[in-house]
């Protein structure tokens, strides 16, 4: 945990630099811009009075047509703004850094102020294609921290330079822009305080946090109860470590259920969603859970019976924050429940399951929208004379072998069941061809026949299609049974299948 906190503090650290490097970048843009724009206005009127002046002076009747002496003419503010005369070629007419008869080109004047050379050809080449009319603004000298205008003179091959005298300027910009650095310095150096203050301080807590685990690990190595705690902010599940003992697991660490990669084998795949499930949406309508049982997987690979009692802890807020709780082993108390609920749903002679439960099993598997499958019933021919002539006992015989014979030809998942008497029924699923109930019916009949049991004896058997000849329980029964009357009106011993497509004859 130190060291994770220590990645953070640096990565937040990282990341103020970052931003003091950005920010300040961004003032220095932004500053210039201010700079560039307000010098730019200045120029654009300077500029345009001093051609004016320069035009009227030229064009005046007693003056000479000197340029020269048009630029002395000037009225010049010499602390900022200069001006000078040049022709389309750069050569520089009239201005302070002609000096007596030396040509001084624009080009020198620009590489005295340490323009880049290929700014100095943009600049010439945008002088000699200048036409009289609107100032020209040379932008793609400001990044030199040079701004200058020019306008050229109608009819004459003189251009009218407008330009500053930055240096004041450039003083006055780096008092603005050190002043923003320092702003923008102690801001982030308060916030890199604030942050290591923080980390000092949750460093501390998390030490007491530690201790209290430590305390609270070696208590639960004495305890026959294994706790959990789930962090619904972190989303993290951890168990005692006296669950490895306790319920004979393979050693257990922090857990993230919600991961893909999560190895969550020590839940039974059943059981999986239903966990997701609580710690996803406790605190919705409870905060307490106190019947909440699933199997976990021991060392050898079977499942026990657990149950998960606890409560959520909320914040300020009311927010939830932890869940905390503890589990207990109910392996026999849930072993003891299912013997009990087979007992009640087994018929107590046959072995089959009772009317009941059969039908609540058969009722359940037709919730499945994809299930298909032949309801049976089956009814043993002329019971009555049997346990007359024969006595009860020889009749409950009869009924034990049936329900063995079916138990044995029918699948396994198949459903069979003891409706009362001597009536049963079996369904028998993923079935959708007549031809195979027609066949597992006939099947039956051929081995009652060949039994050498006693009493010896038939059964008629009606079987109906589900979902053609019955959309629900009753609609099938019904249709089954009629199948099985039909069987018992031809003769008995027999088989009637009602696939749904054929119209039978009803029952008086």
């Amino acid at each position: 945990m130190k060291r994770q906190w220590i990645a953070v503090v640096g990565i937040c650290l990282a990341v103020m630099a970052f931003l003091t490097v950005f920010l300040m970048k961004r003032y220095q843009v932004r500053t210039e811009s201010i700079f560039a724009e307000l010098m730019e206005e200045s120029l654009l009127s300077s500029n345009s009075e001093a051609l004016a002046e320069m035009e009227n002076f030229l064009n005046a009747p007693d003056n000479p047509d000197d340029v020269e002496a048009a630029w002395e003419a000037l009225s010049k503010d010499e602390s900022n703004i200069f001006h000078y005369v040049c022709n389309s070629e750069g050569e520089i007419l009239a201005g302070d850094m002609r000096i007596f008869d030396i040509k001084y080109t624009v080009a020198a004047e620009l590489r005295s102020a340490k323009v880049k050379d290929k700014r100095i050809s943009e600049a010439l080449k945008t002088l000699k294609n200048l036409t009289s009319g609107s100032p020209y603004i040379f932008y793609e000298l400001e990044k030199s921290d040079v701004y200058l205008v020019a306008s050229k003179l109608e009819d004459r091959d003189c251009i009218l330079i407008s330009g500053y005298r930055s240096g004041k300027m450039k003083n006055y910009k780096g008092v603005i822009i050190k002043g923003n650095r320092m702003l923008i310095f102690t801001l982030l150096g308060c916030a890199a305080i604030m942050i290591f203050l923080t980390a000092r301080l949750y460093m501390k807590q998390q030490k007491r946090v530690m201790k209290g685990q430590a305390r609270y690990d070696i208590l639960s190595e004495f305890s026959d109860t294994v706790l959990f705690e789930y962090d619904c902010l972190d989303k993290t599940l951890v168990f005692t470590p006296n669950i490895t003992t306790l319920f004979g697991l393979k050693e257990i660490g922090q857990i993230r259920p919600f991961d893909k990669e999560t190895d969550f084998t020590m839940v039974h795949p059943d059981d999986v969603p239903k966990v997701k499930t609580l710690l996803s949406t406790i605190g919705d309508n409870k905060d307490e859970v106190d019947d909440f049982v699933i199997r976990f997987k021991d060392k050898n690979g079977n499942y026990r019976w657990v149950r998960w009692m606890g409560r959520l802890v909320r914040g300020r807020l009311g927010t939830p924050q932890v869940f905390l709780g503890k589990i207990s082993d109910v392996q026999d108390e849930m072993t003891k429940e299912q013997d009990l609920l087979e007992k009640a749903s087994i018929d107590g002679l046959t072995g089959a399951l009772n009317r009941k439960s059969a039908e609540q099993r058969i009722a359940a598997l037709m919730q499945d929208r994809d299930c298909k499958g032949y309801l049976f019933m089956l009814d043993i021919d002329d019971f009555k004379t049997v346990n007359d002539t024969m006595g009860h006992a020889i009749g409950d015989l009869a009924l034990i072998t049936l329900v063995k014979y079916l138990k044995e030809h029918f699948r396994r998942d198949d459903i069979v069941g003891r409706l009362g008497g001597d009536e049963f029924i079996v369904f028998m699923t993923n079935t959708e061809a007549a031809a195979i109930a027609q066949a597992k019916g006939e099947e039956i009949l051929n081995i009652l026949a060949a039994a050498e049991t006693t009493p010896h004896f038939t059964v008629s058997i009606g079987a109906a299609a589900y979902p053609a000849a019955g959309k629900d329980y009753e609609s099938l029964y019904l249709a089954a049974d009629h199948a099985m009357y039909v069987s018992k009106k031809s003769g008995k011993n027999r088989i009637h299948v009602d696939d749904g497509t054929t119209v039978t004859e009803k029952e008086d």
